[in-house]
């Protein structure tokens, strides 16, 4: 049980810090964590070792723990990754989509609108990572994509703010190009359509960086 709450806080910590619910610099307590997530103070502890150790918390002594400033350089190198990875995962989907996994993505598409209609940007969001999620997964590759989201912590919360600023219509508009491509077995369209969606990360990065300023560790790397 201690394990499995122990995961949970760790979760919804996690969760907090990518939605800046907690704040890039904002001070934390185990104390206003356990009376915020309705955890006990053990799980808590264990899940800010772990959040400390992928440096997402800092201690600093005699003065309490915070949560860390997103490290762009290490954003723009999950990005990369994640470009190059998925360029060729929408490949091998392009060759595996069936029906029924059409269908899938066709759902997920429709509740992303409904997201948009509703301006809910949470589940947009989410939404959204669940199309490329579905994708990874057609193509056999979910043990990649659950990689990538242990090690993407800073692209998340980049992305976000994103979100937050960003009219949706344009990522609505990139999903159904690419979705068009899957289905049609354009893997050539896929390719570069996955290319185009994830560099739009960099052609943001100076307005996003200017209008949350105080949230970045590093404005260049």
């Amino acid at each position: 049980m201690i394990t499995s709450l122990q995961t949970q806080a760790y979760q919804a910590i996690r969760k907090k810090i990518i939605y800046s619910d907690l704040e890039p610099g904002k001070k934390i307590s185990e104390k206003g964590l356990e009376e915020m997530l309705k955890i006990g103070r053990t799980p808590i502890r264990e899940a800010l070792i772990q959040l400390r150790k992928q440096e997402l918390v800092y201690t600093i002594p005699q003065s309490g723990t915070y949560i860390s400033l997103i490290d762009l350089p290490s954003a723009k190198n999950a990005r990369f990754v994640r470009e190059h990875l998925e360029k060729q995962i929408m490949i091998e989907c392009c060759a595996k989509l069936t029906r029924e996994t059409q269908i899938i993505l066709e759902t997920i598409i429709e509740e992303q609108e409904k997201a948009i209609n509703a301006n809910d940007r949470r589940t947009f969001f989410h939404t959204d990572n669940l199309f490329h999620e579905a994708c990874f997964e057609i193509a056999g590759r979910q043990e990649v994509w659950n990689w990538l989201d242990d090690h993407n912590i800073h692209l998340e919360r980049f992305r976000w703010l994103r979100v937050t600023t960003e009219n949706l219509k344009i990522i609505m508009t990139q999903h159904y190009r690419l979705l068009e491509a899957l289905i049609n077995k354009d893997a050539e369209e896929a390719y570069f359509l996955t290319a185009l969606h994830l560099h739009m990360m960099l052609d943001e990065e100076e307005i996003i960086v200017n209008k949350f300023p105080d949230f970045f560790k590093h404005r260049k790397g």
